[in-house]
This record gives C-alpha cells, sequence and structure tokens, in this order.
C-alpha cells in the first residue's frame, strides 16, 4: 500500500509545500512566492528548510542590519570595490546546497569577471555562485542556521568572509570568520576590539548604544 501524499508544513505562518525540502524545489518555491505582500525570509542548508520571523526585532536586528549595510555599501562604492546587496537579495550555491537571503553580501567586480558569481539569467533576482563576503544579524529564530549550519555552508561555497553580529544578549557579538583553506579562522580582536576585514582592507568596531527617542542603536566604526 501506498504512503499518505507528503503534505505541506506551516512554519511561522508560512506554508513549505513538500517540493521545497531539495535544492532545486526549494529555488522553485521561492522564484513563484508573489512579490507584492510580506514574503517569508526562507533558507535552504544542512539539507534543510529555516523560515524565519518577518519583520525582525527592531532592538536587536533591523537597526544593525541597517548600520552594517549602510557602512559597507559606502565603503564597496567608494573603493569602487564591486556590488554590495542589501536585503532582499537572494544567492544559491550549488554545490555546497545553500539557497538563502542574507542580511547583505559583496560581490567584487574581479569576482564576476571571473564568472565565480553571475546573475541567474532566468531569474533577475537571483545570484548564482559565490559571494566574497557575507553578513548574519543573529535573530531569535536563526541561532542555529546563522552560527552552526552557515558556517558549514558558507565555507563549502568558499565564501571568503562571514561576518556574524549577535545583539541578543546583553553583551553585543560580533566576529569575522575568514576562510582558511575548506574552515573558517575566527580573527582575534586587536586593542579597542577593532577586527581586521581581509576584504576591505579595514579594521572594524561595532558598538552598541542609546540613541536620542531612547531606543537601541548601532556604530560600526571603521578605520585602515
Amino acid at each position: 500500500m501506498a504512503g499518505a501524499p507528503a503534505r505541506s508544513l506551516h512554519v511561522l505562518g508560512v506554508e513549505v509545500p513538500p517540493e521545497a525540502h531539495t535544492l532545486a524545489g526549494f529555488r522553485a518555491w521561492v522564484a513563484s512566492l508573489p512579490d507584492a505582500g510580506p514574503r517569508p525570509r526562507a533558507t535552504f542548508c544542512g539539507g534543510g528548510v529555516y523560515v524565519e520571523d518577518r519583520p525582525q526585532d527592531y532592538d536587536a536586528h533591523a537597526p544593525l542590519v541597517a548600520e552594517v549595510n549602510r557602512v559597507l555599501g559606502n565603503l564597496t562604492v567608494a573603493g569602487e570595490l564591486g556590488m554590495y546587496f542589501a536585503p532582499p537579495s537572494w544567492f544559491t550555491h550549488a554545490k555546497a546546497g545553500v539557497s538563502t537571503e542574507p542580511d547583505g553580501m559583496l560581490v567584487r567586480f574581479e569576482t564576476f569577471r571571473a564568472g565565480r558569481a553571475r546573475v541567474n539569467p532566468d531569474r533577475r533576482t537571483e545570484l548564482l555562485g559565490t559571494p566574497d563576503l557575507v553578513l548574519e544579524v543573529v535573530s531569535r529564530s536563526s541561532a542555529k542556521k546563522d552560527l552552526v549550519d552557515l558556517v558549514r555552508d558558507y565555507a563549502r561555497a568558499g565564501v571568503a568572509e562571514y561576518w556574524v553580529a549577535d545583539a541578543r544578549a546583553e553583551t553585543l557579538d560580533f566576529r569575522l570568520l575568514v576562510l582558511d583553506g575548506r574552515r573558517y579562522e575566527l580573527v582575534a580582536p586587536g586593542r579597542g576590539g577593532w577586527l581586521r576585514s581581509p576584504t576591505f582592507g579595514r579594521r572594524f568596531r561595532l558598538r552598541r548604544l542609546v540613541n536620542a527617542a531612547g531606543l537601541a542603536d548601532y556604530r560600526l566604526d571603521s578605520r585602515p
């Protein structure tokens, strides 16, 4: 007797069809979602699907993503390094088995020219290949994905630099991971908590503060 057909799962109010539990099916599902209205933030990695809360927390996520992307985006343009993509963005690395919408990513012009990354000609909203730098800001629904699965899968994809920021606890956690062979090495902080980014050739320090409205805010400092 044949088994019962697979059913869709509902995660955080989002219907995930059974076909989405393969990389090809996941990509087709994400591509089919309507542009208008709220869209789930979904990731395929580690052989499974993650669906995250949206919108994210103001105190611990949204302003932090905005600040890091503001600084890195401006530095990318000023240095004519490449293209910096803020959300919504989507990239897929088929061999690594990862398809995701990161909180930010940088692709160098030389990476495009070498063919290590390209825009999908059939889906102009999807980047195929390997970004040079990826940012993830940890939220309540993404800790395992950001701190375990994507550390493994971004390394497999050859992402040279992985930035992780976590503002959920009292102490702000800011990490730069640099690819060394097939594994990431954690960049050791210098005096004052500065971390050096090989991609930008600069040092960075992330601070949390309280703004004039009495709400959490963040500053990403940068220096040569």
